[in-house]
């Protein structure tokens, strides 16, 4: 059986994601939608289910260690070829270390670190020759940002583990590509809520760049960052010492910015 897995994909990139692999890949089996929030991934599901593809609803929150465990026990019950993995469950929250909320940070650190390395140990078995898997890093991963320390970190932690899957995984034919975004129409960043230099920063269309980033996975890249404003910037971030870098990005906002959970 091949199947797709968007992991949070109840809004924002990940139901774009969704949205993409039902138009592009019509000979998938199922595909496996992931998320905490059950009634918004049945709605994608009624949107997208027809004839030929399954949309599986697995309502998981994958902060929680049961849910690695329930997501392993799915996958050796069905024994399924994953032809597309999609790692984009994601937390941000902005503001001063010293003021967030301890499950604010725990949060973030739970899902975007612990998460999706434990969504690429149980999934990636399952994976074989002409796979591929996309994991949705961030532009923050490039340089220490401040009053977005948190997540800065723990995206910069996904950017590497990404770089080193892709060469552990290319001997037999599975691809690991690094999808690194900047400010997006989302739940996690609403277009207008943002404030200071985060604001000012382009936005890009949801729908385009999921089918370039699909486009790019099949073709084994081992990154993508989209928009010539991006990829400027990652180049002076590797460039640059640190110590101007994180002057540069550093924006203060008026409090803790909008949160989401994909």
């Amino acid at each position: 059986m091949d199947i797709a897995i968007v992991a949070g994909a109840s809004s924002g990139l990940g139901a774009a994601f969704l949205e993409a692999i039902v138009a592009r890949y019509r000979n998938l089996d199922e595909i496996w939608i992931i998320a905490r929030r059950e009634q918004r991934l049945r709605a994608l599901a009624e949107r997208y289910d027809n004839p030929n593809t399954r949309i599986r609803v697995v309502p998981l929150g994958l902060t929680k260690t049961d849910a690695h465990g329930e997501l392993a026990a799915l996958l050796r019950e069905s024994r399924p070829d994953i032809r597309v993995l999609i790692n984009n469950a994601g937390y941000e929250r902005e503001g001063l270390l010293r003021d967030m909320k301890p499950a604010d940070i725990r949060t973030m650190i739970d899902l975007n670190v612990t998460a999706m390395t434990m969504v690429n140990r149980i999934c990636l078995p399952y994976m074989s020759s002409g796979s591929f898997e996309v994991i949705t890093g961030s532009v923050s991963s490039f340089a220490p940002i401040p009053w977005q320390a948190v997540y800065a970190a723990s995206k910069a932690y996904v950017r590497f583990l990404a770089r080193a899957l892709h060469e552990e995984e290319r001997t037999r034919g599975v691809n690991v590509m690094l999808f690194s975004p900047g400010n997006m129409d989302t739940e996690m960043n609403v277009r207008g809520a943002a404030s200071g230099k985060l604001a000012r920063l382009p936005y890009l269309d949801l729908h385009r760049e999921t089918g370039k980033v699909l486009a790019k996975a099949e073709r084994g890249c081992a990154e993508y960052t989209p928009l010539a404003f991006y990829k400027l910037y990652r180049v002076f971030a590797k460039l640059a010492p640190s110590a101007l870098a994180v002057c540069v990005d550093s924006f203060e906002t008026g409090g803790a910015g909008g949160e989401s959970t994909r």
